[in-house]
């Protein structure tokens, strides 16, 4: 069994939490298209993979892309949707958006899948007995767990974008996130896949 080094954690990131979201819309903005790009070459008319093996594995790269994209903003997304719709509530028939409260409680639901995945993928790192390929396939298991959540942020997550942006139009400064404990993430059944 190969011996671990301890982990050490990375500096925190000082980037803002907005600059954070709006990264990772983008960046994985482009990980869908090249997806589908791949999807449309490689499937036939009905949808089926010419090469079953080579697009589970493209797959896979995939769902890792959209996991790392979203790593620098997943601790802190609860208290960024707190954060929004503590803002959303103050534009209420100012400026507001009726949608908004339902995207915020769709973008809350897909952290809760994204934080059980990460949650049964901590599960196996924590194991002493656990090897290499183990941390690969648990890996692996999590990134596609969250993947449909994290296309939900990509859909969805525009609207903290928007908020943010009716907020500074209104002359207050922008959603901020206060000096509270950030929400504590519930535990949700993992997501089904198609």
């Amino acid at each position: 069994m190969p011996h671990r080094s301890p982990s050490v954690p990375p500096p925190p990131d000082r980037t803002p939490l907005i600059t954070r979201l709006s990264t990772f819309l983008l960046q994985g903005d482009a990980v869908l298209a090249a997806w589908e790009r791949f999807d449309d070459e490689h499937t036939d008319l009905d949808g089926w993979p010419y090469d079953q093996d080579a697009y589970d594995a493209r797959q896979a790269e995939k769902d890792a892309a959209l996991w790392r994209r979203f790593s620098p903003l997943r601790e802190q997304a609860a208290a960024l949707l707190d954060a929004a719709e503590t803002s959303a509530d103050h534009l209420a028939g100012k400026s507001g958006q009726a949608r908004w409260s339902w995207q915020l409680a769709h973008l809350r639901g897909a952290l809760e899948r994204v934080d059980t995945a990460h949650t049964e993928y901590e599960r196996v790192v924590a194991d002493p007995s656990t090897s290499a390929e183990d941390l690969l396939a648990a890996s692996a298991v999590r990134n596609r767990q969250a993947s449909e959540a994290l296309v939900d942020w990509l859909t969805h997550g525009r609207a903290v974008l928007e908020i943010h942006a009716a907020t500074v139009r209104a002359g207050q400064t922008g959603i901020r996130l206060t000096t509270r404990t950030p929400h504590a993430a519930t535990t949700a059944s993992p997501a089904r896949r198609r």
